[in-house]
């Protein structure tokens, strides 16, 4: 288990409350763009508008840093170009290692940033080649839950993701 997730209180840290609500906020936005119930645009509106509004800082809290990096890969999640595709992929017990996807994913949607920014093509372009030569692991086959992304529905998604990328360039 990543040691970034786990929280312990400390003297002076983000205010408990606000931390699980922001969380859960989080957790629904994410529940209402994979279940069609949100658009993207919501989700991005509200997202930014929940960044803009610092938690409180109190006396026994949660730690600062562990805190920031939790919401900063929901924040990432939601965000992300096509995050409502990528929130469909189906989980299965057998298939892509949910790191290495991710991994992936999340540098494409970089690449897709720093091409909106202004990045240099013949960077973009070599961005653009090293994303592709990421390897995408398989998983074990785990018997009680399913802990991995669908081949298929995974493959086709970063197929969608890589042409998007090759047409900005």
């Amino acid at each position: 288990m990543d040691e970034r997730r786990i929280l312990f209180k400390v003297d002076n840290g983000y205010d408990i409350y606000s931390f699980r609500e922001r969380s859960d906020e989080y957790r629904m936005l994410f529940t209402g763009l994979t279940y069609g119930g949100l658009t993207e645009d919501e989700v991005r509106k509200r997202v930014e508008e929940l960044k803009a509004e610092p938690l409180p800082i109190c006396g026994p809290g949660y730690e600062i840093e562990k805190v920031d990096f939790i919401l900063g890969e929901w924040e990432k999640k939601l965000l992300m170009y096509k995050a409502a595709d990528f929130a469909k992929i189906e989980l299965v017990r057998c298939g892509y290692t949910m790191e290495s996807v991710e991994a992936k994913v999340f540098a494409y949607n970089d690449l897709i940033l720093g091409i909106k920014d202004g990045m240099n093509m013949i960077i973009a372009m070599n961005e653009l080649e090293r994303v592709r030569q990421i390897s995408l692991k398989k998983a074990k086959f785990f018997l009680f839950m399913p802990n991995s992304y669908d081949r298929g529905q995974t493959d086709a998604f970063l197929a969608e993701l890589d042409s998007h990328v090759s047409g900005m360039i």
